[in-house]
């Protein structure tokens, strides 16, 4: 490889590559786990991710995975359980190093084997946010039902519990609170940014 630029310019079209078929990062900018300019920061991620790797000079895939696992966390409120994150930074480390090599013409030759994808992160994009789905089966009733939920002990279910709104825009996910009656049991709140 010529230069740092050129590096960077080759490895940017990596990324760009790679983070566009990322199912995890493509769903948390639907769902809006990203908040309104969710797709603004997955560009910014792009970016990001090409200085990192480009401008530090033994980036390994551990690195790179423990930086998409933040960005995903603090960024898009997103933990990525599937592994996703450590195959997304292999698969970057890898291309990395052969552009190090000098094997550019490789790389661009694997990049178009790669199955056509949208390339959806682009500025003016439209994403199609996914609307919530409250058509389940059940009623809201149903669901509320202490005897139709699998948790226990039913001690603390017994009490009455009232319906709160999630405080995260997008999330189809209904909280229960309720009073704490036996002092064994912790209340664990979620990290919150910002």
């Amino acid at each position: 490889m010529a230069s740092q630029q050129a590096l960077q310019q080759a490895f940017r079209v990596v990324v760009e590559n790679v983070l566009n078929r990322w199912t995890a990062l493509r769903l948390a900018v639907e769902h809006g786990m990203g908040g309104p300019l969710g797709l603004n920061t997955a560009i910014e991620l792009i970016d990001y991710v090409t200085s990192y790797c480009t401008e530090n000079k033994n980036v390994d895939a551990i690195d790179l995975r423990e930086v998409l696992e933040e960005i995903m966390d603090q960024e898009f409120e997103t933990i990525c359980e599937d592994e996703s994150t450590q195959e997304v930074s292999a698969v970057l480390i890898k291309y990395l190093r052969m552009l190090k090599e000098g094997k550019e013409e490789e790389v661009k030759a694997e990049l178009h084997t790669m199955v056509p994808c949208e390339m959806w992160i682009v500025s003016g994009a439209k994403i199609k946010y996914q609307p919530i789905d409250d058509s389940g089966s059940e009623s809201e009733e149903d669901t509320n039902d202490p005897e139709d939920m699998d948790v226990e002990p039913a001690s603390a279910m017994d009490v009455g519990s009232e319906q709160v709104n999630p405080s995260t825009c997008g999330s189809s996910t209904k909280f229960i609170e309720e009073e704490a009656i036996d002092p064994g049991w912790t209340q664990v709140r979620g990290r919150r940014r910002r």
